[in-house]
């Protein structure tokens, strides 16, 4: 049973989502110019993704371990996102809710902002760089600090299998470096014990 996130542990991600700058992987000048996936098909991205590996990003490990991003679709809501993770001091799943928009030119850019609990300061967004809606994505964020001397990324492997094959892997891998990014920054989750 998910169960929602007790003040002190909300506390606690929130103030470490708001510090995330500080708490990534640092990169010298500005965000390379990445473009989202064409074509992207929001509707087909619904469902479960397990997060596999990503980009250093301190908030999630400190926070807990297990993470999932769930995408959804409700007529009246629109798109949303459920982030679900283990909280490592209770062993509980807890979660976070973010309304989502995809731009009109461009399905891949998405736009998300904290709806539970409602944060509306905690927006942002990232691209779907690729996807085969079903054994793997990528989905890139990144920041400019201040002057454009340099700049934040995190990338994520997400997965509909908790444990992908070995040649979905090597497939990510491949792609992450046809963007210009460094496979070598991936930190692979240990999903084993997880209950999802």
């Amino acid at each position: 049973m998910v169960m929602p996130a007790p003040k002190t542990s909300l506390a606690l991600l929130l103030a470490l989502l708001v510090a995330q700058g500080a708490s990534q992987v640092l990169f010298g000048g500005a965000c390379p110019p990445l473009k989202p996936m064409t074509y992207f098909e929001p509707n087909q991205f619904l469902g479960r993704w397990f997060e596999i590996a990503r980009f250093f990003v301190s908030y999630e490990g400190l926070a807990g371990s297990c993470w999932v991003e769930n995408y959804y679709f409700a007529p009246k809501r629109g798109h949303f996102t459920v982030l679900e993770w283990k909280d490592h001091l209770t062993g509980r799943i807890r979660n976070i809710e973010n309304g989502i928009v995809h731009d009109n030119k461009q399905q891949g850019l998405i736009r998300y902002e904290l709806q539970r609990p409602n944060l509306p300061f905690l927006r942002g967004h990232y691209l779907i760089l690729a996807t085969d809606y079903r054994r793997y994505a990528l989905a890139w964020q990144c920041e400019d600090l201040p002057l454009g001397v340099a700049h934040t990324e995190i990338l994520w492997f997400l997965s509909k299998d908790q444990f992908p094959d070995p040649t979905v892997t090597q497939k990510v891998l491949e792609l992450t470096k046809k963007f210009g990014l460094n496979p070598s920054h991936f930190e692979f989750q240990n999903r084993k014990g997880c209950p999802h």
